[in-house]
């Protein structure tokens, strides 16, 4: 118990001279977690604004992506949905399997996409490593949650609107169409 008085003292001490010294040579001298109140970098509001804008555009445009290439890929495949019709299938099972089809894709690109955002961020954390910087990496699970349920609920719209507005037309014209 007397051993740690006599330190806080000894640290007192050392504190209130090395003030003192810094006092006479016009320097400020100011403890560690005084230094990182003053000088460390805070990011603005308006800098968190203007990521989460920049985030927004990404994800909007990436949804347009999707949706595109699912409604030309679900267009292209007409013949091959009229051939299941001829072959018995009825129109809720051909949707069914367009659904399931285009969750499929989400479901492989969300894994793809989860494998590279890992490898970049083992990167960044063993280089800031190299730096010394240790940190927790923290994965916001709750957005990237939203953001593959998003794009499923995208998707499977995306896929089953035109094969259901394809399969209007009688199967057996859409079987003899020409790619």
């Amino acid at each position: 118990m007397s051993t740690s008085r006599s330190r806080t003292r000894d640290r007192s001490a050392v504190a209130a001279k090395l003030r003192e010294a810094g006092r006479a040579s016009g320097t400020e001298v100011l403890t560690r977690s005084e230094w990182v109140t003053e000088h460390y970098p805070r990011s603005s509001e308006n800098t968190r604004l203007g990521l989460l804008m920049i985030l927004g555009i990404a994800l909007v445009y990436t949804g347009i992506a999707l949706a595109n290439t699912l409604v030309m890929a679900t267009s292209d495949r007409v013949r091959d949905l009229a051939v299941l019709r001829l072959t018995g299938a009825t129109k809720p099972q051909v949707l069914r399997l367009v659904a399931v089809e285009a969750l499929v894709v989400v479901a492989v690109g969300a894994v793809i996409g989860g494998a590279v955002s890992v490898l970049n961020l083992l990167g960044v954390w063993g280089a800031l490593g190299l730096l010394g910087v240790w940190s927790a990496v923290v994965v916001p699970w709750g957005t990237v949650g939203a953001v593959v349920a998003a794009s499923a609920v995208l998707a499977t719209v995306s896929a089953v609107l035109p094969a259901s507005l394809a399969l209007r037309t009688r199967p057996v014209e859409l079987a003899g169409m020409r790619e």
